[in-house]
């Protein structure tokens, strides 16, 4: 991308470069991905290290889930009355100071409670970094700056994995909340020097406002299909990242790394198939990609609980119809979204948020189910997902047909 400076909304009146700009947004960006899948594969460790069962390590995860709900309906707003540059300022720092308490912690709660700060803190980045691309850009020409933050919320949980595995293996859990910690803290000290203000004064809205604009998405037939679907689809997701990880160490004999490289080509996958979703979007349109992602990924969960039952063992019989499922989701995630955020173009911030609530805490309720299942078999961690995605295609197609 060309280093010219470029005049905009920013109050300052010039702006910094573009380059180190999307950079600085797509970073402050994929701290959360990248916090919440590094978790993953520390679970197990934190479970030992503490001497509890591991539905109650698992709180770490499902309430930080919680945590990412709640904040996400709350740093867009403040943004929109007190500025963007404090707000994000303000998440990555209490991101860090969160990973730093969960780093030290003597004990449990003190942990979860750490990483309850450190998810609503690095949330904001997701939540503000597109707000900043509207403000400086606007509708059209924010589209390329988007893409390529939104790039960052996919490679992060790529690499995410397979670097905390690493780390867990030969610094211990503790680890990799302290590089967490030492990242975001050096993010709130780039915005601070290189994020110029952008919210518009005359845009801002009253709290009233904002909650009458929550109140007229939840009255919304068709916001609520596509959302049904893509809480589900994340749901699923993050059910299979709750749990796999101890599968992988209790039946499988795995070390935490081990996940972590088995998990990046999912990711990949996952990416690749959303490169593909725009381009066979425009050819057979959302409804029909909601409805066949929904289905590949079914089917290929069906065939993985097949494949167990007849007696087939090993990791890549777990990980293989997960990856399969990352193509569905791929395919069908991106409409689920731009349907719920597109039925009500003229209230997408609204809509954006109170998407995001309901798909972190569903997530966060099938997070700690996962936490119960038994970790010396795979099939459990397959059916779950496969319930799950049924669920969410269900409710989109009856929804959808009421509509």
């Amino acid at each position: 991308m060309a280093e010219t400076q470029i005049v905009g909304a920013a109050r300052g009146g010039v702006l910094p470069r573009k380059a180190p700009l999307v950079a600085l947004l797509a970073a402050v960006t994929a701290i959360g991905p990248f916090s919440l899948q590094a978790l993953s594969p520390a679970l197990p460790a934190i479970s030992v290290g503490f001497e509890v069962r591991s539905e109650i390590a698992q709180l770490m995860l499902s309430l930080s889930l919680v945590a990412m709900a709640v904040t996400t309906l709350i740093w867009g707003p403040v943004s929109d009355r007190l500025g963007r540059r404090p707000v994000m300022m303000t998440g990555m720092l209490l991101a860090g100071a969160g990973s730093a308490l969960a780093a030290l912690a003597p004990e449990l709660w003190m942990a979860v409670l750490g990483r309850l700060m450190q998810a609503g803190g690095a949330v904001a980045g997701m939540v503000l970094a597109r707000a900043v691309a509207q403000d400086l850009y606007g509708r059209e020409s924010s589209a390329g700056v988007i893409g390529q933050i939104t790039a960052a919320m996919v490679i992060a949980p790529m690499i995410a994995p397979a670097l905390s595995g690493v780390i867990v293996d030969f610094a211990g859990w503790r680890g990799v909340f302290a590089l967490v910690a030492v990242a975001a803290i050096g993010l709130a000290v780039l915005v601070r020097a290189k994020l110029p203000e952008t919210a518009p004064e005359a845009k801002r809205e009253s709290p009233r406002a904002i909650l009458a604009g929550f109140g007229e998405i939840a009255r919304n037939r068709a916001f609520w299909a596509h959302a049904c679907f893509g809480a589900c689809s994340l749901a699923a997701f993050l059910f299979f990242v709750g749990s796999a990880p101890y599968v992988m160490e209790v039946a499988y004999q795995q070390r935490p790394s081990v996940y972590g490289f088995y998990f990046m080509p999912m990711a990949m996958t996952y990416m690749l198939a959303n490169i593909a979703c725009g381009r066979l979007t425009r050819r057979f349109g959302g409804h029909k990609m909601i409805v066949a992602g929904g289905t590949i990924s079914i089917v290929c969960m069906v065939i993985g609980v097949g494949g167990m039952a007849s007696g087939l063992a090993g990791p890549l019989n777990l990980v293989v119809p997960a990856l399969f499922h990352a193509i569905g989701a791929g395919f069908s995630v991106p409409n689920a979204v731009a349907g719920a955020v597109g039925a009500a173009p003229h209230r997408a911030g609204a809509a954006s948020g109170l998407l995001g609530f309901i798909q972190f805490m569903t997530a966060a309720v099938t997070t700690q189910i996962a936490g119960f299942l038994p970790h010396d078999v795979a099939m459990p961690i397959l059916i779950g997902m496969m319930i799950l995605t049924a669920i969410g295609l269900s409710g989109y197609l009856l929804l959808e047909r009421r509509r």
